[in-house]
């Protein structure tokens, strides 16, 4: 009877042995039991990575347990997941979730390299610059130059971040900080931070002559408007008025030399100058018949009134230009109104009706094709593989190079990250260039540009003001923006996003 019984619990030991081992081995290599289907299905994994690092990871509402969590480096691995459709969401306490619906896939994992959640609130730290209308960091990022109008006049003041004090100011009687949004015009600082040039305007009321007859007295008197630049000398404390300095009368586009320091680049009429401010003798005609230039890395670019083939040539110009391009695709548009070169392979033309054409030697052929309507600018990625670009109301991205991390995008891809009915501005690329910042009204936001199931889009600041201005510094992770308090525009900085460290204790929530 004894030995009866031994048997029957040794034959189920057995059958034990082989119902669980295969279901323990089919675990191991990543099968799961899908109770739907009622099989055994390979697996499937979400990775992502976030900031902040410390956050909560949701599928279908439900907390997914840290245990079940693996962590590679700064990135978490949601593994043995059933392939199919999951609400995912990731959050943090005082911060916005983000969220996507996720396909799961057998034996493959969904990626998601760039999650960036936003604070409910920001601490504002404000910089004493009142009046300030707008502002720019220098190359260094350890100047900051603002404009603003005092008695008529315009005022540039150098602010020290790291001293938060006034280093400089200069005024300019009778001048105000350019308004016409058409010339695309700012202060540019020098890289060696020695030099800042200055667009200016001002209007004045023509004189009617005597022997013209005017036929009422609510007849519209003509207004002219003239501009000019100034060129602010910071070690020496002294400025130029670039106009009267060189005898010329219709400037216009002056951009710093990037190689050569107190040399400056600038159009006047269809003729290419450079010229060095310390000696004024020492000018040198580029090009002639030029609508608009750009530089990139060591040499200068522009395009040709007529035809709007493009060239290239040394800073100097003393090298023989060299032709680029053969043709345009639509000289009905011409001439083009500005440039923006990664290098001679991408190039972003836009014309004087603001059609968008991309010139794109790519890795599988080569572009140039109208991409765009009705666009203001456009900026390059620092790798060169996106071209951001906006009209009043729309941003879109182009990929110029195929890009096999996830978000898979392909060479010549197109897509709209995001439409408004109002009109957006101080748009630019957040430091990851798989965000951008932009301000639509009185909202300061960021969107990702990861369109899979939706972009992700969080609103950073509400400003009291209806039209802030906003600049993104990359380097000293700091989103810098002016505002009004009691009717007063100052300046305002937030930091953004949140510090990470490599000693940083990095967790899942939960």
């Amino acid at each position: 009877m004894e030995n009866w019984k031994r048997k029957i619990f040794f034959w189920i030991l057995v059958l034990l042995f082989f119902i669980t081992v295969p279901v323990v081995i089919l675990n191991a290599k990543g099968y799961r039991f899908d109770k739907n289907r009622g099989v055994f299905v390979h697996s499937g994994t979400i990775t992502f990575k976030s900031n902040p690092q410390t956050v909560e990871a949701k599928l279908d509402e439900e907390l997914f347990e840290s245990k079940k969590i693996n962590r590679i480096n700064s990135s978490y691995n949601l593994s043995g997941l059933i392939p199919g459709t999951y609400n995912f969401q990731i959050s943090a306490e005082n911060f916005w979730p983000w969220s996507k619906k996720v396909e799961v896939h057998s034996g493959v994992a969904s990626e998601f390299w760039n999650v960036l959640l936003v604070r409910k609130n920001y601490e504002k730290t404000e910089i004493d610059a009142p009046g300030i209308q707008k502002f720019f960091t220098s190359p260094k990022n350890d100047l900051l130059s603002y404009t603003l109008n005092s008695d008529n006049n315009l005022v540039i003041k150098i602010f020290n971040i790291s001293s938060a004090q006034i280093e400089k100011e200069f005024s300019f009687a009778g001048w105000q900080f350019i308004i016409d949004e058409s010339r695309k015009e700012n202060i540019e600082w020098s890289p060696e931070e020695s030099f800042i040039s200055i667009p200016v305007e001002k209007t004045s009321q023509l004189e009617v002559p005597k022997n013209k007859i005017i036929r009422s007295k609510n007849q519209t008197p003509e207004i002219k408007t003239e501009y000019n630049y100034f060129i602010a000398d910071i070690a020496n404390d002294k400025t130029f008025d670039l106009r009267e300095l060189l005898k010329l009368d219709n400037i216009r586009s002056a951009r710093w030399d990037s190689k050569e320091k107190g040399f400056l680049f600038f159009l006047n009429n269809d003729i290419l100058y450079r010229v060095d401010i310390n000696n004024v003798q020492d000018i040198s005609q580029i090009a002639t018949d030029v609508s608009s230039y750009d530089i990139s890395g060591s040499e200068i670019f522009y395009s040709k009134i007529g035809n709007g083939l493009l060239f290239k040539n040394n800073l100097d110009g003393k090298a023989d230009p060299v032709q680029i391009t053969s043709n345009f695709p639509d000289e009905s548009v011409l001439p083009v109104n500005s440039m923006v070169i990664y290098d001679d392979s991408r190039m972003a033309i836009i014309s004087k009706n603001g059609d968008l054409f991309i010139y794109n030697e790519g890795e599988h052929d080569n572009y140039f094709r109208k991409i765009g309507s009705g666009i203001q600018e456009a900026h390059f990625s620092n790798d060169g593989k996106k071209l951001l670009f906006w009209s009043n109301n729309e941003i879109s991205v182009y990929f110029l190079r195929d890009q096999t991390a996830q978000p898979i995008r392909s060479e010549n891809e197109m897509e709209t990250v995001t439409r408004y009915s109002e009109p957006i501005k101080n748009i630019q690329w957040f430091s990851d260039y798989e965000h951008i910042i932009f301000s639509s009204g009185k909202w300061i936001k960021i969107i990702e540009i990861d369109l899979r199931d939706r972009a992700n889009c969080m609103d950073l600041l509400n400003t009291e003001t209806t039209d802030p201005f906003v600049i993104y510094n990359n380097s000293l992770e700091k989103l810098y923006f002016t505002d009004t308090k009691n009717e007063i525009s100052n300046l305002y900085s937030i930091d953004f996003p949140e510090k990470t460290s490599l000693l940083q204790v990095i967790g899942i929530g939960g």
